[in-house]
């Protein structure tokens, strides 16, 4: 006897012995039900202080799904979208005595000194306010609110520099350094204005 025009030689007989009808399960024009993802968009802000060409992800994009059965596909749950910052900031460059430091911004800023002796540094001692860490040579006092901790900075009449530390006494555009030095060299430091890049990366020759 003939097989019906219409079976699948895949699929099982239904219990009359005929095959399954095309859109029923196994059927030649049936297809499985299933999940799906849908990407997630990404909004890119330009951030000026951020150096040409980095990314910083502030909000993580989540996938949204889709249930499908046959041809009806229907959304279970939309996607969110991702934030990322794009820095746009303009990398300059600078070139001291064989050294060359990148940096985004240069700021005038008034700077101090100070070292490792109780007068100055308190009852916690000669140890940075961010990690805790012994301070040497490098190490500079800065507010937080201004330059952030762990900041690459370069000073004019001082050198490679790291921002670790902080003290009452230092607000705003206010850069104190740390100097291996006795109280009198620091003294004759005084008040002075100098010039704070502010580097994209950190330098060779930094000394921490």
């Amino acid at each position: 006897m003939p097989k019906h025009p219409s079976a699948n030689a895949s699929s099982p007989p239904s219990r009359s012995g005929l095959p399954a009808w095309p859109w029923a399960p196994r059927g030649i024009t049936w297809s499985p039900p299933g999940f799906g993802v849908v990407p997630y968009p990404v909004k890119v802000t330009p951030d000026p202080s951020l150096p040409a060409g980095q990314r910083v992800l502030i909000k993580p994009g989540e996938p949204g799904t889709t249930y499908r059965v046959g041809s009806v596909k229907t959304l279970v749950s939309p996607p969110v979208s991702a934030h990322v910052l794009v820095g746009t900031a303009v990398v300059n460059t600078l070139s001291i005595a064989g050294h060359t430091y990148r940096y985004d911004k240069v700021v005038s800023m008034l700077t101090t000194a100070y070292n490792g002796s109780a007068s100055m540094n308190g009852r916690w001692g000669a140890v940075a306010a961010w990690d805790g860490k012994p301070l040497h040579p490098g190490d500079v006092a800065v507010d937080p609110s201004v330059i952030p901790f762990g900041t690459y900075l370069y000073i004019d009449g001082y050198g490679p520099a790291r921002a670790v530390d902080s003290g009452s006494a230092i607000i705003g555009d206010h850069v104190d350094l740390f100097f291996d030095e006795s109280s009198a060299k620091i003294g004759a430091w005084g008040l002075q204005w100098h010039k704070v890049y502010f580097l994209v990366k950190k330098p060779a020759n930094y000394p921490g």
